[in-house]
């Protein structure tokens, strides 16, 4: 759990620490829902085809989006699409991504229509054997879509599940999809200056930037526009008193290095309340 003291006086160099701490803590992290999840666009292509991709997409030119997801049979890998303008074209970016990380017997598991598909994931370890449980949901809101995900993978007997990825159907496909703001945190344990979705530009050859929301009651997500291979992550974070604290729920720390051309910046205020779409 990275912690930190930043200057009580210098609230912009706080939200840079802490995006660049994050930063730190995600190109040192990785557990099964990050090496055994494949949802970026760069995972079948070149950076250069996913920027070009993320400036010509235009949700509204299909009255019908998709998002696919493929299951791998005998491991916890697994791949998800989402944008995509025909059924066999969700089904088949998504086996993609599934391959990508490394599985090949990936089948898919759904595809579904103007739509959020979550997936939730459990792996139970004992020294006698290993206890894999999943789920899966779908609705036309993504925090929805994710909550039925995790009953199902609950209901199969899960004790540790975990929401992998909640893609809709009209997320960009160039990006890794989204997670709804986790529930939990504390109220009152932030600094309310910092409620809100801040952007951090990102230098690198194809540009782009991370997009990080954090709530009233302690909680953030923040996600990667930028092609540079940053999971999506989501947690709890504390700012009080000079010091802050930021804890992943959804990665486990120092397992992979992830290694990123990405220079950091100073962030922008995109929106002083929290929510639920791409600002």
């Amino acid at each position: 759990m990275p912690t930190s003291v930043f200057p009580q006086n210098s609230r912009r160099l706080f939200v840079l620490t802490v995006i660049a701490m994050a930063a730190t803590a995600v190109t040192r992290a990785s557990c099964q829902n990050t090496s055994d999840l494949g949802d970026a666009c760069q995972l079948s292509n070149s950076p250069q085809a996913c920027a070009s991709l993320a400036k010509s997409w235009n949700p509204k030119a299909s009255a019908t989006l998709y998002t696919g997801l493929a299951l791998s049979n005998n491991t916890t890998k697994a791949g998800v699409a989402h944008g995509q303008t025909s059924k066999s074209a969700a089904e088949q970016a998504a086996l993609a991504n599934c391959r990508a990380v490394g599985a090949n017997d990936c089948t898919i598991a759904r595809s579904d229509a103007n739509m959020c598909t979550g997936y939730a994931l459990s792996v139970t370890k004992t020294a006698a054997y290993t206890k894999t449980d999943r789920g899966a949901g779908f609705n036309t809101d993504r925090a929805a879509a994710g909550a039925m995900a995790l009953a199902e993978c609950r209901n199969t007997g899960g004790q540790q599940c975990v929401l992998l990825a909640t893609p809709c159907a009209s997320d960009n496909p160039a990006y890794p999809s989204r997670l709804p703001m986790p529930a939990g945190g504390e109220p009152g344990s932030v600094d309310p200056h910092w409620v809100g979705t801040w952007a951090l530009d990102i230098n690198s050859e194809n540009g782009g930037r991370w997009v990080w929301q954090i709530s009233s009651s302690g909680t953030y997500e923040l996600h990667s526009e930028a092609f540079d291979g940053t999971p999506t992550n989501v947690g709890t974070l504390s700012a009080q008193g000079g010091h802050y604290t930021l804890h992943a729920t959804n990665i486990t720390w120092g397992e992979r290095l992830i290694t990123t051309n990405s220079a950091r910046r100073t962030p922008r205020r995109v929106s002083s309340t929290t929510r639920g779409t791409h600002p």
